[in-house]
């Protein structure tokens, strides 16, 4: 397919609102695409070059990109550009004369490739250069698109599971959509299972299977009105500490090679680059660089050829053996310095599951059978140790647990059903999650999504933010509603950083999939992409919010860096605190 009708199709993507036309124009897409080119136009179309675990990124500001476009025409490109709010657009405008496009998809994804794999000393200007003939050989409404592809501003409306969706039709049965979903949730590379079902259809998804090297979704805690709930949900349970850090998959295969980087080698030697070491997160990005000691500790402590292992890292004081806030762990985050950060901030990795071994996935065996292979395969050792656990079928006992839970300084419980296989990428009641009360606070703290920002004033004018709002998420209606402005509580410097995150992510008009009553359209809109920890004393029914409840007295508890808008609130979670509070659960 020439690139300049694919285009054709992302601007009718764009401008339908509604889910099922949007999957309706998948479907005809997906089917007029060669066998090829499959991959690479559903990647394009989600706004990235590869799957999200193996993503290049182009590492272009919009300065860069509005000095190109400036090149290319005689108009004010940085008014026009303050004027709309997206260079997608301006691309659009200025290179309007432009109306030939000689290429394919596979031929700008194969320039848009080269563009993002230069590195090294003058890289900016080379991909400047080559940037700018690409978008002056192509069509303007071709440019709109290759524009928004290098910036990361992709955003038609829709998401992977849609394309599952699309898929499904495609395949003549719609209710292979959950079939499809479940290879995807193990194997989350959609444009690999979009390639296999236009090549061989349903018999395609038998050649996808969970291996090391490629991140499966995580599986998710349920949230329950209290103690009660959970137990009448899971009489026999099986319960873990909850710890306040970071969610972290760890892959190993000693039969494929792999590379770490240069200063994890440094740090910990040549014998942790010899073969397949891999840590993800839950959002599918590619940590390894940050846990060099986790990947020095794996080589000596598992007995496997191969192991895919989820469980969560937690800086601890050295001194004291104390855990870390999370905010202290999460400074492990970082793309430089992790020599210094690893000295400084120690972690365990306590693991909880197993989900491949040895060239198998154990993913459909019951949790006790699973961590018992674990048990068996994780030696005794600092770093990584297999997380303790109580099975009970005594309401007594939990609540034991519970406590013990609390004079440890941890969050919590998460409390699951023994006889379950590992549910990837679900959220159910197989996993329930108990987490400490803060008696000034809800139960439970809301994890939101920034919808936009509002100007300071008097003594914050010199931030530029005095307050923001955020939102939760409607699983029903694929949405963002909102729920808070937070306008108190934070530090100067939880401000500033507040700002700065928005600002990456600004945008002219209010997203599709967001809604806002006019009264508290804030002065600077955001792509939902930011998730943030919001804590408050209750939840009432408001009539301005779109969610139609509002948490009163809200303040900022962290950061979630490690979290993605998937991950948020749902509005029926937030139903039921509202019913908790008011003692009708």
């Amino acid at each position: 397919m020439k690139f300049k009708e694919f285009a054709t199709y992302l601007e009718r993507l764009e401008t339908t609102p509604k889910r099922l036309e949007i999957t309706d124009i998948l479907v005809e897409l997906i089917g007029k695409l060669e066998h090829e080119e499959t991959p690479q136009a559903v990647y394009l179309s989600l706004g990235y070059l590869k799957a999200p675990f193996e993503n290049r990124v182009f590492n272009m500001a919009d300065r860069q990109v509005v000095k190109i476009l400036q090149a290319l025409t005689n108009e004010n490109v940085a008014a026009l550009y303050a004027e709309l709010g997206d260079l997608g657009s301006v691309a659009k405008n200025v290179l309007s004369k432009n109306i030939d496009n000689k290429y394919s998809i596979t031929e700008v994804y194969g320039k848009l490739m080269e563009i993002a794999c230069i590195e090294g000393s003058g890289s900016v200007e080379l991909k400047m250069k080559k940037t700018t003939v690409l978008l002056n050989s192509v069509d303007s409404l071709s440019a709109k698109f290759i524009t928004r592809i290098i910036l990361g501003t992709v955003r038609l409306g829709f998401t992977e599971l849609t394309v599952v969706s699309a898929l499904a039709l495609i395949t003549g049965d719609k209710k292979l959509s959950e079939k499809i979903e479940r290879v995807y949730n193990e194997h989350p590379d959609i444009g690999l299972i979009a390639q296999r079902i236009k090549e061989d259809g349903v018999a395609g998804l038998k050649k996808i299977d969970i291996e090391p090297g490629v991140p499966v979704l995580s599986q998710k805690a349920q949230r329950v009105s209290g103690m009660e709930e959970a137990f009448e949900r899971l009489p026999h349970v099986w319960a873990e500490f909850k710890f306040d850090g970071t969610r972290v998959q760890l892959h190993m295969d000693r039969n494929k090679k792999g590379v770490i980087g240069k200063e994890s080698a440094d740090l910990f030697g040549e014998s942790t680059k010899k073969f397949l070491m891999k840590t993800y997160t839950r959002n599918l990005e590619e940590t390894t660089h940050q846990y060099p000691d986790l990947l020095e500790a794996a080589d000596k402590q598992i007995k496997a050829d191969s192991v895919i292992l989820d469980g969560e890292a937690i800086g601890y004081n050295r001194a004291t053996g104390d855990f870390l806030p999370f905010q202290e762990t999460i400074q492990r985050k970082r793309k430089h310095g992790i020599t210094e950060a690893a000295k400084n901030i120690p972690l365990k990795y306590f693991v909880f599951d197993i989900l491949y071994l040895n060239g198998k996935s154990t993913t459909e065996l019951p949790l006790r059978e699973r961590k018992r292979i674990l048990r068996g395969i994780v030696s005794a050792g600092d770093t990584l140790v297999v997380d303790d656990d109580m099975e009970t079928e005594s309401f007594e006992r939990l609540v034991e647990y519970f406590e013990l839970a609390k004079e440890k300084g941890l969050e919590g419980l998460i409390v699951k059903n023994p006889d379950d296989n590992y549910q990837a990428g679900a959220r159910s009641y197989s996993w329930i999650k108990l987490k400490k009360a803060d008696e000034k606070l809800l139960d439970d703290s809301v994890d939101c999504v920034l919808l936009g920002y509002y100007h300071g004033k008097g003594v914050r004018s010199k931030f530029g933010i005095g307050g923001f709002l955020v939102g939760v998420k409607d699983e029903n209606n694929e949405v963002y509603k909102t729920v808070t402005k937070v306008g108190t509580g934070l530090t100067d410097e939880e401000w500033v950083k507040i700002k700065k995150l928005a600002d990456k992510h600004k945008t002219k008009t209010v997203p599709k999939n967001v809604l806002i009553d006019r009264t508290l359209l804030p002065n600077v809109i955001v792509e939902p992409v930011i998730v943030l920890e919001i804590g408050a004393d209750e939840i009432s029914v408001s009539q301005n919010h779109t969610s139609g409840y509002a948490l009163r007295f809200p303040r900022l508890i962290k950061f979630r860096e490690d979290k993605n808008p998937s991950e948020a609130t749902t509005l029926k979670e937030i139903e039921l605190m509202f019913r908790k509070q008011r003692g009708k659960v």
